[in-house]
């Protein structure tokens, strides 16, 4: 209940926790309660809304999620993250929930500071909510749509050409944190614009019950 509050107010949420205390595992959990086993290109293994993005501590820049055009190919550069936020935007009636992982290793605000200036953009208009474009259409006017693209990168560049990229209403990001000697503090801004949920309490050994070992299947009725 507390994750699903959090998620509805804001659709940023950090796990925070010692490490093996499941915190990927709950945005996968998630997943597999909203998403249909023959939806979504879904696999036994894995939601086909959910994605997994492993953060790594040379992130200084937000290349790494929303890409970059490379002078050398002539092409956008299309990240996992990119391809995900497009596919939320396709299939406005399913959640997608992207699992930020070990997300401070680099200084959140510097990879992510697109992302977190437009969260603060999101506005109600009639019965759904809008928000600021994380990538503007006239930053990809100069870009030509080559061939050599594969066939979803060129898809998903024409849609950014003709439309820009706003957040989804049905896109949640979930990063999960481990506060040690090898990770960075957040800075306020990260901290404003988030709900955090401490996972080091005291019922750390129902991880190991059958119920929680049978949450990562599909279910016959998804959650709504």
């Amino acid at each position: 209940d507390n994750y699903i509050e959090a998620l509805k107010t804001k659709p940023f949420l950090l796990l925070a926790g010692i490490s093996g205390t499941g915190k990927s595992q709950k945005v996968k959990e998630l997943a597999y309660m909203t998403c249909p086993a023959d939806k979504l290109d879904s696999t036994p293994t894995t939601p086909g809304n959910y994605c997994l993005i492993e953060v790594k501590p040379n992130w200084h820049d937000s290349s790494e999620l929303l890409g970059y055009y490379s002078n050398l190919t002539g092409m956008y550069h299309v990240t996992d993250f990119l391809r995900f936020v497009y596919k939320a935007t396709q299939n406005p009636n399913y959640p997608f929930f992207a699992c930020l992982d070990e997300m401070n290793l680099a200084p959140v605000e510097q990879y992510f500071a697109e992302y977190l200036s437009v969260l603060e953009t999101r506005t109600v208009v009639g019965d759904h909510i809008e928000s600021a474009k994380l990538l503007t259409k006239e930053s990809f006017e100069g870009y030509a749509l080559s061939d050599e693209y594969a066939p979803l990168d060129k898809e998903v560049v024409a849609y950014i050409k003709k439309n820009g990229l706003s957040l989804p209403e049905n896109l949640f990001i979930i990063g999960t944190v481990n506060m040690d000697d090898t990770t960075h503090q957040f800075s306020r801004k990260v901290i404003d614009r988030a709900f955090t949920i401490e996972m080091n309490g005291g019922e750390l050994a129902a991880m190991f019950s059958d119920e929680n070992t049978n949450a990562l299947k599909y279910r016959q009725d998804p959650v709504s």
